[in-house]
């Protein structure tokens, strides 16, 4: 007997949802119009208490001529810089800026020719020069040059650094060559709300699979080394572990906390090879990471590791995370347990589409008794809602799917307390865009505190 055509139209939502649900980044839809591409790219990045780095694309694509003027005051006392064509694109300007002053507010503008474009300035705050507090929003998966209210939002918030977990576009790209990376570069300059907050925040940025490659890239994504390139031309990055074509991993500190991004697309095995055999990180990069890890044990009270893909799941539950790769999270995770850094330890993630956060309670690969320490997921910046890993002790909180209108848009505030006492205070709190209500709302707020280690 046919159903009712309302029991119809509930059977298709229903399906439509939970085959949303089942989907972690990627893009759901038909072919849409390519996003606009911008003619002039203007970042800031690789902040610390004394330097950072200006990647811009000039506005006709050549850069003779043209300068970076950076003011802590007026333009009239502004110093130009005439920076570096990247030596892969002589299109880009590269700005290496040294000697700045400690937890002071700069801003920055092209000079074409002589003449100051203050119409797209840029500001970025240096870091103070040892323990503080700060505040660093966190995103990840947006659709490519994505116009979303979420981005205002963002900046709204008035963070110190913008830490952005991957999938910037969703390209997929499979290119043997540089241009379709410059463009989607472009592409997401292209987005006015995209392009204000890069300018107004300083970027920590780690690639996932869209905005590497094809959808679950490993390392033989056919447009590996472009991709490698093409991030060095355009990203102003911290210093990498390796200069030529390599993974790009990197870390830096601010305040107390030292953050390590690990690039787990360009050295990771295919995800249907045997357990045994599969790695994510590859040899060079984990040597890398567990030196770090050893190192930061004794000198910071907290360490943010930054894994694109979700840490917590059973194992053999997905190819994707964690859990298709048992035996290397199992090293690891003793290895964290082995050196005591367990207590200091916290992952940062994207992938998934969804709001979550374990406080430790899940989390536990390692040696009996160890792990525990939290996991934090922030996403998406508008792509529709899914679930990945888990379970978690707060969420998850996926985006809505929203059958009229824009969905709305998904990221998590870290505030960081520190005063210089014997403890370092951190609180992550997942906040939701809803465009229809214009409203910013809260959906989870959890804190702790992290020991100062002894000397």
């Amino acid at each position: 007997m046919p159903l009712p055509s309302a029991s119809r139209l509930r059977l298709g939502l229903a399906v439509l949802i939970l085959a949303a649900g089942g989907i972690a980044c990627q893009h759901l839809g038909g072919a849409s119009a390519p996003a606009p591409t911008a003619d002039t790219v203007l970042w800031a990045g690789a902040v610390t208490p004394t330097s950072a780095r200006i990647h811009a694309r000039a506005p006709d694509g050549d850069t003779t001529g043209v300068r970076l003027a950076v003011t802590a005051g007026d333009w009239a006392d502004a110093t130009t810089y005439p920076g570096t064509a990247s030596a892969t694109n002589p299109a880009v300007l590269q700005v290496a800026l040294d000697d700045l002053t400690p937890d002071t507010r700069y801003r920055y503008a092209l000079q074409i020719h002589g003449r100051l474009d203050t119409t797209r300035s840029g500001q970025f705050r240096t870091f103070a020069d040892g323990p503080s507090s700060f505040r660093v929003a966190m995103g990840a998966c947006a659709t490519t040059g994505s116009t979303h209210p979420v981005f205002d939002a963002i900046r709204g918030t008035n963070p110190d650094l913008f830490l952005h977990l991957g999938d910037m576009h969703y390209e997929d790209i499979a290119a043997t060559q540089a241009a379709p990376f410059r463009r989607a570069y472009r592409q997401v300059h292209g987005s006015t709300p995209q392009a204000d907050l890069y300018r107004s925040t300083p970027l920590a940025y780690m690639w996932d699979d869209h905005d590497y490659g094809p959808n679950n890239s490993s390392r033989r994504a056919p447009g590996q080394t472009f991709a490698q390139q093409v991030y060095r031309e355009y990203v102003p990055h911290y210093p990498l572990a390796r200069a030529e074509d390599a993974p790009i991993y990197q870390a830096f500190t601010v305040g107390r906390v030292r953050f390590l991004l690990t690039d787990l697309r360009s050295a990771r095995t295919s995800n249907q090879a045997p357990d045994s055999a599969k790695t994510m990180m590859g040899p060079r990069q984990k040597r890398w990471f567990k030196r770090q890890l050893r190192q930061a044990r004794d000198q910071y009270p907290v360490i943010a590791w930054v894994s694109s893909v979700p840490w917590i799941g059973p194992e053999g539950s997905s190819e994707d995370h964690w859990g298709g790769f048992a035996r290397e999270r199992r090293e690891l995770a003793t290895y964290i347990d082995s050196i005591g850094v367990n207590d200091q330890l916290v992952v940062l993630s994207g992938d998934a589409h969804m709001v979550a956060l374990d406080d430790g309670t899940n989390n536990h690969y390692g040696k009996p008794g160890g792990g525990g320490f939290p996991v934090v997921h922030a996403a998406s910046l508008d792509q529709t809602g899914s679930v990945k890993g888990g379970p978690y002790t707060h969420g998850p909180h996926r985006t809505p799917l929203t059958l009229f209108g824009r969905r709305p848009g998904q990221f998590v505030l870290m505030d960081v307390t520190d005063d210089g006492g014997e403890e370092v205070c951190v609180s992550w709190t997942g906040k939701r865009y809803d465009p229809g209500r214009e409203r910013l709302s809260t959906l989870l707020d959890w804190s702790t505190c992290f020991p100062v280690p002894d000397a």
